[in-house]
């Protein structure tokens, strides 16, 4: 709605392609996006595509509706929620509900049939490289960069442990499974929410996923983007050392195995890596957790959902 409202809605030069370094500031409540964190189609002005759809569709629904309910808590997207109050009825943010949930029990499909946490038990703390992509953006991340993403895994000496589904194992470069035995695990599902707190994470490789980067927060973990489709070049912004603080993205947005050591090292390294680990696990970790507590905003917003 931000996007529908403020962007396309501003003078001609805000859409000049040549500027896509310069931050948009014709949206009020996003000051730090630049045009290159923006879908194609909205920079454009291409009211054809899905995307451009999508939004229209939900910039004429939503206003009218009793109340709207955001995947997001208070303190996290202050003024974009400022904002979307002045165009609806009612915001409501809710999340994180995967920490009102209850634990799955022990014989659930969550269960860790892969031996995940074995494997990050056996190694020291703030020291593995956890990756994966969600079921969409698996696919159509190009093979040539899941090559270069085993490359850069392997160069970067660090252990890792990689959800990959099994048809993109064929992508794998030759050789790279036995190579790196014993420093690697590659599964085809791991129980992300116990894998992400676990002590000897270090930081999640993902698509920058709402989901889980919010999953990433709760977990206190560090994340390093590689924005795919959506909203995920907007997601890999805000998580930003320069906005959040908990993540960086990949150099160009793509991988390559130089861009995938380089990112790695620098999450490593003692001083930026204690900086996001501090800034994920510390500050917004405990923000999320008081907004589900009892009297928290998210917990109340529910109750008056509840009621109404």
């Amino acid at each position: 709605l931000n996007l529908w409202t403020n962007y396309w809605s501003a003078n001609e030069t805000a859409l000049t392609p040549e500027n896509r370094d310069i931050p948009v500031d014709c949206i009020p409540s996003l000051p730090f996006l630049r045009l290159q964190d923006l879908q194609e189609c909205i920079v454009s002005g291409r009211l054809d595509s899905v995307f451009s759809v999508l939004l229209h569709n939900m910039a004429k629904a939503i206003p009218r509706a009793a109340a709207v309910l955001t995947n997001t808590f208070e303190s996290l997207e202050p003024f974009s929620l400022t904002d979307l109050r002045t165009k609806l009825n009612a915001c409501l943010t809710i999340a994180p509900l995967f920490l009102l949930s209850p634990p799955p029990p022990a014989s659930s499909p969550a269960a860790d049939d892969h031996g995940c946490i074995s494997f990050l038990d056996s190694h020291l703390p703030n020291s593995v490289v956890y990756v994966c992509f969600g079921s969409v953006a698996d696919l159509r991340i190009p093979k040539h960069e899941i090559a270069a993403l085993a490359e850069g895994l392997e160069s970067s000496g660090a252990p890792f442990l990689w959800s990959l589904k099994p048809e993109r194992q064929a992508d794998l470069p030759a050789g790279f499974v036995d190579r790196v035995k014993g420093r690697g695990l590659m599964v085809p599902w791991a129980p992300q929410l116990a894998v992400l707190p676990h002590a000897s994470l270090a930081v999640c490789i993902c698509h920058g996923g709402w989901n889980s980067i919010l999953e990433a927060i709760a977990g206190g973990v560090p994340v390093i983007c590689r924005p795919v489709f959506g909203d995920h070049p907007i997601n890999s912004r805000l998580v930003d050392i320069s906005c959040w603080g908990v993540g960086v993205t990949v150099r160009d947005g793509t991988f390559t195995r130089e861009s995938v050591e380089e990112a790695i090292r620098l999450v490593l390294s003692e001083q930026v890596g204690k900086a996001l680990r501090e800034k994920a696990g510390h500050h917004w970790k405990r923000l999320m957790c008081e907004a589900v507590g009892e009297d928290g905003s998210s917990t109340r917003n529910i109750n008056a959902l509840v009621e109404m």
